[in-house]
C-alpha cells in the first residue's frame, strides 16, 4: 500500500512539474513577445521612411509571429502596389522586387483576413491612415508547411497593425504641423521682403548658409532645421521699425540705431505666443549677441548665447558684408572673410568660425 501511496504521488508531482513546465514556458514567450513589442516602440521614432517601418514590423513579426515561413513588404503608390519579397524569416535582404497593378492594401483588408484566417496561409498586417492603406507586411506559412496561423499570432497581427498605424497617423499629422509652420515662416519672411527689399533675399541666404554651418558641424537634424528656419526669420523684428529708417542712404544717428537694435526682441515678441514658431523665437532674440559679452540685447557672453543664435550670428554677418546695401557697396570676399576672422572670439563664436572658414574656404 505504501508503494501504491508513492507511486501515486510521483504521478502527481511530475503532472503539476509539467503544468509548472509548461506555464513557464508560456511566460517566457509572453516575455519575449512584450520585449519585441517595446522594441518597436522604441525603435519607431528613430525610422524615417514607411519602407523602414515596414520592415521593422516584418523582421518582429518573426518574432512575434512564429509559423511563418517567410514574409513580403507591399507599398501602396498612384494605385499601384509593389513587392519587396523576403524569402526567409532568417534572411534580412529583399531579394525581388515585383510590381502589382491591383491595390493589395484594398483587396486584402484586415478585417477579411482575420475572419477567414484558418482558410488560408497567409497573414496581413496593413499600414493604413483612417481607411486609406500605404502599405502592408505579408506573412507566409509554406504551402507544404501543415500549419495554420493561430488564434494568438492572428490577434498579434492585429497588435502590430495598430502599432504601425497609429504612428503612420501621428506623424502623418506632424507632417501636416510642420507644412503648416513651413507656410506661416515663409508668409512672414515675404512680409518682411515687403516692408525692406533688402530683407527679401538676406533671409534666405542666412537660412541657407546657417543650414549648412549646422550640418558641417554634426547637429542633429532638429537643430539642422531650427537653425534654418530661426534664419528665415531673425530680421522678422524689423517690421516694426520704419522703413525710412530701414532704407535710409546716410549715417543712421544714435536714436535710429538705437531703434534698430530692438529688431530682435520685437521679433522674439512677435514669435514667443506662437505654438508652432514659439522655439525658435528665443534664438531670433540673441542672434546679435557677441561672444564677449559686448551684444545686444541682454550682453550674454560665450556659451551663454544658444548655439544656434551663434551659428545664425555669422551667417547673417556674412551675407551682411557680401551684400549691396542702402548705405555701401558689397565687399570683396576677402575682406569679409578676414573680418570674421578678426572678430573671432570677439563677435562670433570661435567653434562656428572655424567651420565657417572650412566651409567658404
Amino acid at each position: 500500500m505504501h508503494n501504491n501511496y508513492t507511486s501515486d504521488l510521483n504521478y502527481f508531482l511530475e503532472g503539476d512539474n509539467l503544468n509548472l513546465m509548461n506555464s513557464c514556458l508560456k511566460l517566457a514567450e509572453l516575455n519575449l513577445n512584450i520585449e519585441s513589442i517595446i522594441e518597436i516602440i522604441e525603435k519607431i521614432n528613430e525610422l524615417e521612411t514607411e519602407i523602414d517601418l515596414l520592415q521593422l514590423i516584418l523582421n518582429k513579426g518573426f518574432n512575434l509571429i512564429p509559423e511563418a515561413d517567410y514574409g513580403k513588404i507591399v507599398i501602396n503608390e498612384e494605385g499601384s502596389a509593389y513587392f519587396l519579397e523576403k524569402i526567409d524569416r532568417k534572411d534580412d535582404i529583399f531579394i525581388n522586387s515585383e510590381r502589382f497593378s491591383e491595390n493589395i492594401g484594398r483587396q486584402y483588408s484586415a478585417e477579411v483576413i482575420f475572419k477567414k484566417q484558418k482558410l488560408n496561409k497567409k497573414l496581413i498586417i496593413n499600414l493604413k491612415i483612417n481607411s486609406d492603406y500605404t502599405g502592408a507586411v505579408i506573412l507566409f506559412i509554406k504551402a507544404e508547411n501543415p500549419k495554420y496561423f493561430s488564434d494568438h499570432s492572428i490577434k498579434m497581427a492585429s497588435v502590430l497593425e495598430k502599432i504601425a498605424s497609429s504612428y503612420l497617423t501621428a506623424k502623418r499629422y506632424h507632417n501636416l504641423q510642420q507644412k503648416f509652420k513651413q507656410e506661416i515662416i515663409l508668409s512672414l519672411s515675404n512680409l518682411l521682403g515687403i516692408h525692406d527689399n533688402y530683407t527679401k533675399g538676406h533671409n534666405q541666404k542666412v537660412a541657407d548658409l546657417s543650414r549648412e554651418l549646422a550640418r558641417s558641424m554634426k547637429l542633429n537634424k532638429k537643430t539642422i532645421e531650427k537653425s534654418y528656419w530661426t534664419g528665415m526669420l531673425h530680421d522678422i523684428g524689423k517690421t516694426i521699425i520704419p522703413a525710412p529708417i530701414l532704407n535710409k542712404k546716410s549715417s543712421l544717428s544714435q536714436q535710429e540705431f538705437a531703434e534698430i537694435k530692438k529688431h530682435p526682441e520685437w521679433g522674439y515678441r512677435t514669435l514667443k505666443e506662437s505654438a508652432e514658431l514659439k522655439d525658435i523665437a528665443k534664438y531670433i532674440l540673441h542672434h546679435h549677441e557677441h561672444w564677449d559679452g559686448s551684444g545686444y540685447p541682454d550682453g550674454l557672453i560665450g556659451e551663454e548665447i544658444p548655439l544656434i543664435s551663434q551659428i545664425v550670428a555669422v551667417a547673417d554677418a556674412w551675407d551682411a558684408m557680401c551684400s549691396d546695401r542702402s548705405y555701401r557697396k558689397a565687399l570683396k570676399k576677402e575682406e569679409a572673410v578676414n573680418r570674421i576672422l578678426k572678430n573671432k572670439s570677439k563677435q562670433f563664436a570661435p567653434l562656428v568660425v572655424d567651420v565657417f572658414l572650412d566651409n567658404i574656404s
